[in-house]
């Protein structure tokens, strides 16, 4: 803290820490690269700038991408990268950090966007393909990319629901085919097992029906049957 004091007081050093370097400039011309350290400069004719030189995680927000066969994804990313030529990092780009998140934002979809449903599962070969991408900016920008992976790979409801509509047919498929192959069933009766339907057999595999019951022709010889008739009156009107 004192010395970051002393050095804004009187502007005739510069302190570089651990993990950091500088570029030397003298009446605006890039000189040489300088470690940690106090470093001597002359006010106005020469100045440093301080950049951090260890390792730097880039974190990308999710962005929404679709594939080749329309279904979207939103994918989130993560790089670790360090400069290894400050000279080219402060020269040959106005704002490194900005112009690294562009690219790999760039790379990100650009190999995203090439796959479909069923190349979209294999992670590493999208991994390698974005990490290639890249290799043409490390050496003009002069960083180094050590790692890169995907922080946010999910599709979105509507292409989960696209994908597991058709994992069901497929399946419904492969049992329409076994039950057609295997148990020999028709085609309506194996697409009503597959619906979870019942259906109604007919022709020759429809099972007899039940026969009627036999009419009676009289009343059975039973004292206790009673009749609808209405019993004689036992007295008789003159």
């Amino acid at each position: 803290m004192f010395l970051e004091t002393l050095q804004f007081v009187t502007g005739i050093f510069v302190v570089v820490y651990d993990g950091q370097h500088a570029l030397k400039f003298t009446l605006g011309r890039a000189k040489n690269v300088v470690g940690p350290g106090v470093h001597f400069k002359f006010p106005i004719v020469q100045r440093f700038r301080v950049v951090e030189t260890k390792d730097t995680t880039i974190d990308l927000e999710p962005q929404i991408i679709q594939l080749k066969d329309d279904l979207v994804y939103e994918v989130g990313a993560k790089a670790v990268y360090q400069i290894v030529d400050l000279r080219k990092a402060l020269i040959e780009i106005d704002n490194l950090v900005t112009g690294l998140k562009n690219r790999l934002v760039l790379s990100v979809q650009r190999v995203v966007r090439a796959q479909d449903r069923t190349s979209i599962r294999d992670m590493k070969p999208m991994i390698a393909a974005v990490q290639a991408d890249l290799e043409v900016v490390e050496d003009e920008w002069g960083v180094k990319f050590h790692e890169f992976g995907f922080s946010t790979f999910s599709p979105t409801p509507e292409t989960l629901e696209i994908t597991q509509l058709q994992k069901l047919a497929e399946e419904k498929l492969k049992l329409y085919e076994r039950f057609r192959s295997e148990r020999g069933l028709s085609e309506d009766a194996a697409v009503a097992l597959i619906s979870g339907a019942v259906i109604a057999m007919r022709g020759d595999h429809a099972p007899p029906a039940p026969a009627p019951p036999a009419p009676k022709d009289h009343a059975p010889e039973d004292e206790s049957f009673v009749t609808n008739a209405e019993p004689e009156s036992a007295e008789q009107t003159p």
